[in-house]
């Protein structure tokens, strides 16, 4: 009767990956046919070799993960791109799926979360700071914002990116952290992937110039000091004294 149980449950083990393959399989399908159709890149496997690098502790902290069905417009090294990722956190845990985009940016700033109320951020990823109070009733209603410096927070959600987060047409989670910003959905369907990449094009346009707050991390120079100190800070410090800002 023992051996009769362990073959069922093989064997429903069997159909169960069968089904998975297929589901991943029929996804990727469907993504290739949207993208053809509406003049964007795929690729099944990523492409981009800074993705690891990007300064989120979702990307690999630690932790196995896989980046795939990767989809943008064009082959930019730094391009806005939308993907599938998976996490398993520690060996034999489960994993965790989710639709991520990532919009780099012409400025650094120290963490920020943009959360949706009542909404599971399946990126678990580390929410730093106070809560930051903005002056639109309709946005605090949908939205809770994190900072470890409100005054980036501010000078990030001004009243066109505001705007634009509420007409997105799915929960999002949104974390900024030095020059990048990393959208998190669970993982979507093929068709709201591609709304989620335009999604992401449109909050790049209507990013604000806050270079004169958070400069971008300068690759060599004075400043590059301040990066070194694991965050820019637009105060000097006690070496950077005699800087200007």
């Amino acid at each position: 009767m023992g051996w009769f149980l362990l073959a069922g449950a093989l064997v429903a083990v069997g159909i169960v990956g069968g089904l998975g393959v297929r589901s991943r399989s029929s996804r990727q399908r469907a993504l290739v046919q949207l993208c053809a159709d509406a003049g964007l890149s795929y690729a099944v496997l990523d492409p981009f070799p800074d993705t690891t690098l990007l300064p989120f502790r979702v990307f690999g902290w630690g932790s196995a993960h896989g980046v795939e069905n990767i989809v943008l417009h064009g082959t930019d090294d730094h391009a806005i791109r939308v993907f599938d990722l998976w996490v398993e956190p520690t060996p034999g845990q489960a994993r965790r799926t989710m639709t991520c985009g990532v919009v780099p940016l012409p400025f650094g700033a120290p963490p920020i979360a943009v959360l949706p109320r009542g909404q599971y951020d399946p990126s678990e990823e580390p929410v730093m700071g106070d809560v930051v109070h903005l002056e639109l009733d309709a946005f605090e209603r949908r939205f809770e914002v994190r900072a470890v410096d409100p005054r980036a927070a501010v000078a990030l959600l001004d009243q066109r990116m505001m705007a634009a987060l509420l007409r997105l047409p799915m929960r999002v989670a949104i974390h900024v952290r030095d020059d990048a910003m990393l959208l998190v959905a669970p993982l979507l369907d093929p068709g709201d992937v591609l709304r989620l990449l335009a999604c992401a094009e449109g909050l790049a346009t209507r990013a604000p110039v806050v270079a004169s707050l958070y400069p971008p991390r300068p690759a060599r120079g004075p400043y590059e000091r301040r990066w070194l100190q694991g965050s820019w800070s637009p105060d000097p410090t006690s070496a950077d004294a005699s800087e200007p800002g």
